[in-house]
């Protein structure tokens, strides 16, 4: 069978969709029986990745403007192949698998700025067309695909869920030359957060509870894109803010921190408390219905209605071992259901 993957995010900073595109790439490349089939990775002419493969081949189709729709599809269309698009994006082509991550923009659409209107538009355009065009969805969370369900009123065998996994931190490094560069930050003294910096990622809530605790120590780590959300960076006194730092030096504040500190109020899946939990270290995270499904009674809870909770005693509650949520969602199980769905929707 023809499969063509768009590869496209292969070059951006692993975080989030780049990072799953990643893994789930370089799992199904390990598929014993991948290399009896026909399977490519597509990227636009001239993007430098460092993805070594060695069953799946890489092709690099020339660079115009909606490449996904006019190059990577258009080459799946001319190859009657089917077409695994990993990205929360829209398709037009119908014989394809297309993944939404979350539909939180869609959610959360009231109160928008120009800016995030206009983000907001474009996003449930792309969705729309995948869920209308695709022949099957998938998504990362049992969470996500209700809220799929319900929102573009779709059966469950529509959607697959197939979620995250940890092991890319396994050859990781750890960079500890961070400490150097932030002398205020004591190993094995601090509270660490780290995501995008925005709304819904509730890094409020850990200012207020700063305020309320001034002897807790806080290092937040992550990137304001600026195309969608104002540089709150001036928000975080009292709390050390070291930015977007490499997969290294996160390695390094993770495995040094007291807890990961999650208080994010919306997720489709949530990788940093399952990369918190491969280094055996705590994590506090926000009661939402995503962490229950995903974690269980493996990390503590928070209400993030409360900023006057002492995380010191938070951590004195008892917690499940991790493994099982490790075996459970791993990027090697990730990639052997996906390669399953890929197998089972070709039939059809």
């Amino acid at each position: 069978m023809r499969i063509i993957i768009n590869g496209r995010g292969l070059d951006r900073a692993m975080n989030g969709i780049p990072r799953y595109i990643t893994e789930v790439i370089s799992s199904l490349d390990k598929q014993s029986d991948i290399v009896e089939n026909e399977v490519e990775v597509v990227i636009p002419e001239g993007t430098e990745i460092s993805l070594s493969l060695n069953n799946i081949k890489i092709t690099e189709l020339k660079n115009c403007k909606a490449w996904d729709f006019r190059a990577a599809e258009a080459y799946a269309k001319k190859n009657n192949a089917l077409y695994v698009n990993l990205a929360s994006k829209g398709v037009v082509y119908k014989n394809s698998i297309a993944t939404i991550h979350d539909i939180r923009v869609l959610r959360e659409s009231c109160g928008l700025s120009i800016r995030e209107i206009k983000n907001y538009l474009k996003i449930k355009i792309s969705y729309t067309l995948a869920v209308n065009n695709a022949k099957h969805l998938l998504t990362v969370s049992e969470f996500s695909k209700k809220e799929m369900m319900e929102y573009f009123q779709l059966p469950s065998s529509k959607i697959s869920v197939i979620g995250n996994g940890w092991e890319h931190l396994e050859n990781l490094v750890s960079d500890e030359s961070i400490f150097d560069e932030y002398p205020d930050i004591k190993k094995g003294q601090y509270y660490f957060a780290i995501g995008s910096i925005a709304p819904h990622k509730n890094f409020k809530w850990i200012i207020k509870n700063k305020k309320k605790h001034p002897d807790t120590s806080f290092v937040i780590m992550g990137k304001v894109d600026e195309s969608l959300w104002k540089n709150n960076s001036t928000e975080f006194d009292g709390v050390t803010y070291v930015g977007y730092q490499s997969d290294a030096r996160m390695a390094a504040l993770m495995r040094n921190a007291k807890a990961l500190v999650f208080p994010s109020l919306y997720e489709g899946f949530g990788i940093p408390p399952l990369e918190a939990l491969a280094y055996g270290i705590p994590a506090i995270v926000a009661d939402i219905p995503v962490m229950r499904e995903i974690f269980g009674d493996s990390v503590h809870y928070l209400d993030v209605n409360d900023t006057e909770i002492d995380l010191d005693q938070v951590l004195q509650e008892k917690v499940l071992l991790p493994e099982m949520v490790l075996n459970e969602h791993s990027w090697k199980s990730a990639g052997e259901k996906w390669w399953t769905l890929i197998k089972k929707r070709n039939e059809r």
